[in-house]
């Protein structure tokens, strides 16, 4: 396995944004977020503000990119890393709260929750909000788990979803990580579409496939793992054949220590970050 011993776990989702404090605004009013850590990195062209955000475990870095990537970011649309899924107990009490606050329904699910009987050992149901730069939001409710599992409605992970146009291909590349598959499941119909569900250390990534997928950067730029060994990971991913996005790991002035990371692409083109926060 890739990074035994190494890979600790996920560690946020990277979300660049045009507005900065709607951002942060809409995530903190709207799903009861709190802002946890707000560093600057300075540019030639500007600062660049990041906000991390976090609900029980889910951590969000939402950064407002300048100049012509600033620009960029306002034209992106769904991507590789299609959307983010929170876990919740009450699916009807879930979206009136967060209809109360503000929230409203993305045009993937315009008509409210949606049944899917063949996900899990007893189906789920799902909905989508639109979030502050267009990315999609999911509640999920499982119908296989306990509804007393915690005493608030709308938790933190249940899932990271990203389409494939080769699921076996998506399962190989992951289970190199030590992700394993906890479901299969087909949605009927026109065409019929397959899904699985691979687990890691209770975090869970969500594969569908359809004919064509984006593979492209989209709303949702990049999913982050949380390492012990950023250099290590670097050179044994290296070794291994990865081509990685940097030529190094790059050292940005976040948290109390710093932070270094890389990024290589998975199977679909989705962004996988490996990051290793200093001091910890």
């Amino acid at each position: 396995m890739l990074l035994d011993g190494n890979l600790r776990g996920v560690q946020h989702l990277g979300i660049p944004v045009a507005d900065i404090e709607a951002a942060k605004a809409w995530y903190v009013e709207k799903l009861g977020f709190t802002v946890v850590h707000e560093p600057v990195l300075s540019t030639p062209d500007g600062d660049i503000r990041v906000a991390f955000l976090e609900r029980l475990g889910l951590m969000l870095e939402c950064y407002q990119l300048v100049g012509r990537d600033g620009e960029a970011v306002k034209t992106r649309g769904h991507g590789a890393i299609d959307h983010f899924a929170l876990d919740v107990l009450d699916m009807a009490g879930a979206l009136a709260e967060a209809r109360r606050r503000g929230a409203q329904l993305d045009p993937a699910t315009p008509d409210g929750p949606v049944t899917l009987p063949t996900f899990w050992s007893r189906g789920v149901q799902y909905a989508f909000l639109t979030g502050p730069m267009g990315e999609k939001v999911e509640f999920n409710q499982r119908f296989d788990l306990s509804p007393t599992r915690r005493a608030e409605n709308v938790g933190g992970w249940s899932h990271l979803g990203i389409p494939v146009v080769d699921l076996e291909a998506a399962i190989r590349f992951y289970s190199r990580f030590g992700f394993v598959p906890v479901m299969r499941a087909r949605v009927e119909g026109e065409p019929p579409v397959d899904a699985a569900m691979l687990e890691k250390d209770n975090f869970v990534l969500e594969f569908y496939q359809l004919p064509a997928a984006a593979g492209l950067d989209g709303h949702i730029d990049h999913i982050a793992f949380d390492v012990a060994d950023i250099d290590a990971a670097f050179n044994e991913l290296r070794a291994a054949g990865f081509v990685t996005l940097e030529t190094a790991p790059v050292l940005l002035p976040f948290w109390e220590q710093g932070d270094r990371y890389f990024n290589i692409r998975g199977p679909n083109g989705e962004k996988l970050e490996f990051n290793q926060i200093l001091g910890r």
